[in-house]
């Protein structure tokens, strides 16, 4: 084998065997289990249409444009990756040649009648323009590019049991037809070997080509999921931020005006801690928008700042102009306060400040990844695109070839015509032999005749044998007849019999029908109880569903009177400190009032439990009465069905 991967998915190159034609394999993708810059190019054999036999040196130099073009315009995508030494082109090379060798020597040319002569190695070469070029054996017309090689094709393994398409198996089973009507031997195994390893290589390209179809759907539809995710959000903070807004202003304006600086610094606080939980749960995408937002709040904050240090620097020369000492005591605590306050809101602008910086870094590598994933989206579109080409070309390869496989089979039909011309020559010189032996057919069959009048004779006398036993079996007959007499005055008297038994069965019959109208008379009446106790289920269904709802209510009831007493003891608390003993009484009341209706409740359920209980009890009893009905009525039918 010229290559062969290891258990390592590296590839190992072997010397060409001299004599082993069978093992000149096609060198194509392989997958690698990691991304390296060093991959191992493709080569196999190409071959171009309209070009084959070419020895124009005009056409030459166009072919060599053409190579030229291509590997700049392969180059172009990865420039900044040089070509590595690539050691397979040399096994490739020694390959090339010994395949030339082996079709130039090893078969002549075979003849046919009325078509100029042709050989294998003409065949081959016009189909390969690369072999009939001197000193251009590799493969530098490949149509993907290197990047494409460098790409990590560790999921090439499982998508290499991934079923043909249906044009590469209609293909293969033309190629079979063919194959079948021609002659086996005249056609070279080298040539059907390298079709079917085009055929393979077309396969594989088509298997990548899905690949990359794959993973261009996979990333549109992340990138729809991330669109909508974003705009879901968004729309999410732009309902939040307002609510968010208003709550705020309405605690900044309820406070007093000596809380007002600790009041900002909460408020600034409450808003950091929002905007930190909610960029935890956007995505890299809405990380700029955000950062805007935060640096406006910053800048708001700012300002406040400045005028509650404005506002506390002139507090600081009242108090030092006012000269009391206890309103210097009380001064200096609220002093002290609006600096801790201060202390803690400078830490938590610094605490914003770094939150900001990591949401600047996270929002800088998102967008490195987004401009990662669109070059390697670009990249696979022109891979595609290459493969697709490439597919194009070997699809018209393998039409030439099988177009040199219908001449060969035009060939086989013309031996066929000749070897059915020599058939037909034995066939006339058979049939002048059968013709001899039934002249001594003919002898046989006179003595045959002789035969036949002896055995009429011998026929006469076995008829006369025959019309001796007849009168005896006259006589017999005789005999049976009054026998038959006899058994049918027997029969007379069973008839007799068979019609008392009917009368018999007929009054069984009255009685089976007299038990069943009974029978279903019962049916009916225990049909009827049975509905009239589905009707009182239905109606103690609907009591409980009443009794549900009412206890339901009650309970809304009491949660609405217990969240209008704690509102009450949370307003009231300070100021009526007096009057806790009329409101302890007024909930021992309502607690005991709540017991009453737990307790009326929990009666009611366990009434309507012991009801459902005592039916549940009455429908089983009717079901067992139904069954031992239905048994009765079965047994009964089953004697009256004995009885006919």
């Amino acid at each position: 084998m010229l290559a062969a991967n290891n258990a390592y998915g590296c590839r190992d190159c072997h010397r060409l065997i001299l004599g082993s034609t069978a093992n000149i394999a096609g060198i194509g993708n392989r997958p690698s289990t990691a991304r390296s810059k060093v991959s191992p190019r493709i080569t196999r054999l190409k071959t171009f249409p309209d070009i084959g036999g070419c020895t124009d040196p005009a056409c030459i130099a166009r072919m060599k444009r053409l190579k030229n073009r291509k590997t700049n315009g392969a180059s172009k995508l990865d420039l900044s990756k040089r070509k590595p030494a690539d050691y397979m082109e040399v096994a490739y090379r020694e390959a090339i040649l010994k395949l030339k060798y082996l079709l130039a020597e090893s078969y002549a040319p075979t003849g046919m009648s009325g078509i100029k002569q042709r050989s294998v190695r003409n065949m081959y070469k016009s189909s390969n323009p690369r072999i009939s070029e001197s000193g251009e054996d590799t493969d530098d017309q490949s149509m993907i590019s290197d990047s494409f090689r460098r790409k990590n094709l560790s999921r090439n393994a499982a998508l290499n049991t991934y079923p043909p398409l249906s044009k590469i198996q209609s293909s293969k089973a033309y190629s079979n037809i063919a194959l079948s009507r021609t002659d086996l031997q005249s056609i070279p195994p080298e040539l059907t070997s390298f079709i079917e390893r085009q055929e393979d290589y077309i396969e594989q390209l088509e298997r990548e080509s899905q690949y990359c179809r794959d993973e261009l759907i996979n990333l549109l539809s992340k990138v729809r999921e991330v669109v909508a995710e974003n705009e879901a959000l968004h729309s999410r903070n732009q309902v939040a931020l307002p609510k968010c807004v208003l709550q705020d202003h309405k605690d900044h304006c309820g406070a007093s005006h000596e809380c007002h600086k600790q009041d900002e610094n909460s408020h600034v606080d409450n808003i950091l801690e929002c905007k930190r939980e909610k960029s935890l749960e956007e995505p890299r995408i809405m990380f700029e928008s955000r950062i805007s937002e935060l640096e406006a709040q910053l800048t708001q904050t700012k300002l406040e700042l400045r005028k509650a240090q404005e506002e506390n620097q002139a507090n600081l020369k009242r108090l030092f102009e006012s000269g009391s000492g206890e309103n210097n005591i009380e001064l200096r605590t609220e002093l002290d306060k609006a600096l801790r306050a201060k202390y803690e809101a400078e830490i938590k602008l610094e605490e914003s400040q770094k939150l900001l910086a990591v949401s600047r870094d996270k929002e800088t590598e998102a967008s490195q990844k987004a401009r990662r994933s669109m070059d390697d989206r670009q990249e696979i579109e022109f891979e595609r695109n290459q493969s697709e080409m490439e597919i194009r070309r070997l699809k018209d390869e393998l039409e030439r070839q099988h177009e040199k496989l219908r001449e060969a089979a035009q060939d086989a039909n013309r031996r066929i015509t000749e070897e059915r011309q020599q058939v037909e020559r034995r066939y006339n010189q058979q049939i002048e032999q059968l013709t001899a032996d039934i002249a001594t057919h003919w002898e046989t069959t006179n003595k045959a005749q002789l035969e036949s009048e002896k055995q009429r004779r011998e026929i006469n006398e076995l008829r006369r044998e025959l019309s001796q036993k007849q009168t005896a079996m006259d006589s017999l007959k005789k005999e049976l007849q009054n026998k038959i007499s006899t058994l049918q005055s027997d029969l007379n008297q069973a008839l007799s019999e068979k019609d008392a038994a009917e009368q018999e069965v007929l009054t069984g019959k009255l009685a089976a029908e007299r038990s069943d109208r009974q029978a279903r008379q019962e049916q009916s009446r225990l049909q009827a109880e049975i509905n009239s106790y589905k009707q009182r289920l239905e109606r103690a269904d609907a009591d409980l569903v009443h009794c549900r709802r009412e206890n339901l209510r009650l309970s809304e009831q009491i949660a609405s009177l217990e969240k209008e007493i704690s509102m009450s003891k949370i307003v009231r608390s300070e100021e009526n400190r007096s009057e806790v003993t009329p409101r302890l009484e007024n909930e021992k009341e309502l607690t005991s009032m709540i017991m009453d209706m737990e307790t009326k409740h929990a009666a009611t359920v366990a009434g309507l439990e012991d009801a459902l209980n005592n039916q549940a009890t009455l429908v089983s009893r009717l079901t067992a009465e139904c069954q031992s009905l239905t048994q009765r009525l079965e047994a009964n039918s089953l004697k009256h069905k004995e009885g006919r």
